[in-house]
């Protein structure tokens, strides 16, 4: 869950409680020989850890920037307000939404060592696989219908490997959940539901921000205030601490006081497009697939280009980080467009002296909203390819299904990005005929801003004691499978140190 550093000027006015105020929670005899645990922030990494830590022996503490689930924003179009997404983002995703637990909710179920994050290398193909079962099996219990996982075949990928390999691309196996935007509120309220009825250890503290962690001593300080409400800053101590952040709360991670001591090396950024075309083009891979991992290496720049987060007669939606806009996209169950959209992504790893990966990627983001007024910004590849800007796209074969500015993105973007952008949609085209027409919409900006990689345990503790960071904002996985699967190990962790900690108090009877 996205999570934003104070205002400046710091704190005014602090207040020292011996006992957060739960709001939204159910309310528990606590144990003054209980430990306490804080964990910050409640999308799928932090709602699967909460899952293993419910009725542990620790006092759980939870906060998130978002109001309680059964009050989350509902989308504008499911309620008839608007027809496509408004140029600016709205609330639905907003900080406090948890990313892609609740927009499009799609779930690589593979344990793989390229897709999805790096947790195969952490802990291996089989313990992950486990967890991803056991994420499989939770979502499907709570959905309120029926959801299919995508498996292909042999024949379809017989056919994918062909395709692929004729067109200079390399296809990645996975199998898929789509549950779908509209599917989220049920399953994640009522995975919640069930955590609550078995947790009567966690006290939840909803629309709080926290605004800082810092070690004192072999405890960890968590200072707090209201995310939207504020004014009534408070501080706590707890003797373990898990961040599940995501992506969006990387920068914010970076300010911690901790941080320095983190064994950490340089980070991943990506940088990319949000494609935008016919359903038609790409009708017959996502009836076989849904989404296809398909990999390229530049030929222009070595660099690898590589698919993300398709949705087909899905929608593109804008994302608000506050500072910027970025764009993003979902599908749903039942409400469908005549579109695909996919992002395109460069991956790119920086070395010295150049350290600020996250910098960079929101520098080029805050540019593009600069050129489009404050909000994303489109063009025809056409235009793209002709070196002109996008003036309207009135006319235009493919209709947009996110009211943006017409502009020109190479003016933000660097040459060696669209170069490799260009080159991937020319090499998909071999196997999606037409999705390289000029007509394509290609939207900015699309970045994907990773912390520095941070050096964990196998359940996910960092080499400072009793601290977890889980999910995307670990470095470790990139999307809801894998996230939820470093909640599970993360509470596995904890549950380890209390019953180590246990055993060590234990006096032995004479």
């Amino acid at each position: 869950m996205p999570l934003w550093p104070r205002q400046a000027g710091g704190l005014t006015t602090r207040k020292r409680v011996k006992s957060p105020t739960p709001v939204g929670s159910q309310g528990f005899k606590k144990n003054r020989q209980m430990q306490k645990l804080a964990l910050v922030g409640l999308g799928a990494s932090g709602l699967f850890a909460l899952k293993e830590l419910a009725g542990a022996d620790v006092e759980v503490h939870v906060f998130d920037v978002g109001p309680v689930y059964d009050k989350r924003y509902a989308c504008p179009i499911d309620q008839g307000v608007l027809t496509v997404c408004p140029p600016k983002a709205c609330s639905y995703c907003a900080p406090g939404q948890s990313a892609g637990s609740w927009n499009d909710f799609k779930v690589i179920l593979s344990a793989s060592p390229v897709i999805g994050g790096r947790l195969y290398d952490l802990v291996g193909g089989d313990e992950l696989q486990k967890k991803l079962n056991i994420v499989k099996e939770t979502i499907l219990k709570h959905a309120p219908c029926e959801i299919p996982v995508v498996t292909p075949n042999e024949e379809d990928l017989e056919w994918i490997k062909k395709k692929a390999t004729l067109a200079g691309m390399t296809y990645h196996y996975q199998e898929l959940l789509h549950c779908g935007s509209d599917n989220a509120p049920a399953i994640n309220t009522s995975i919640l539901e069930e955590i609550k009825a078995k947790g009567s250890n966690i006290t939840f503290h909803w629309d709080m921000k926290v605004m800082s962690v810092s070690r004192r001593g072999e405890q960890f300080l968590v200072q707090y205030d209201g995310y939207r409400k504020q004014g009534n800053e408070q501080e706590d101590l707890f003797d373990m601490c898990i961040l599940s952040v995501g992506r969006g709360g990387a920068h914010w991670l970076t300010q911690q006081e901790f941080y320095k001591s983190l064994d950490i090396y340089p980070g991943q950024v990506d940088v990319g497009i949000r494609v935008e075309t016919s359903c038609f083009f790409t009708e017959e891979v996502d009836r076989r697939f849904y989404e296809p991992k398909l990999y390229y290496r530049s030929k222009h720049s070595n660099d690898v280009v590589r698919n993300f987060c398709s949705n087909p007669k899905g929608f593109v939606t804008p994302e608000n980080h506050r500072d910027y806009v970025l764009v993003n996209g979902h599908s749903k169950m039942y409400e469908k467009s005549e579109n695909n959209n996919f992002a395109v992504l460069v991956s790119k790893t920086f070395t010295r002296p150049f350290k600020d990966p996250q910098l960079y990627s929101q520098t080029i983001a805050k540019i593009v909203n600069m050129l489009a007024g404050g909000g994303p910004l489109v063009q025809r590849l056409g235009d793209l390819r002709a070196g002109r800007r996008t003036k309207s796209l009135t006319n235009n074969l493919v209709k947009p299904t996110l009211e943006a500015e017409c502009g020109d993105v190479s003016l933000a973007y660097p040459h060696r990005i669209l170069e490799g952008i260009i080159e991937y949609l020319d090499a998909l085209d071999k196997i999606c005929p037409g999705v390289a027409d000029d007509s394509t919409l290609l939207f900015a900006p699309e970045c994907k801003s990773y912390p520095d990689s941070i050096t964990v345990s196998k359940n996910m503790e960092t080499n400072v004691p009793n601290l977890f960071i889980i999910g995307d904002s670990s470095s470790w996985t990139r999307g809801v499978g894998q996230a939820a699967s470093s909640g599970l190990l993360a509470g596995e962790g904890v549950r380890k140190k209390l019953s180590q900690s246990k055993e060590k108090t234990t006096v032995p009877v004479a």
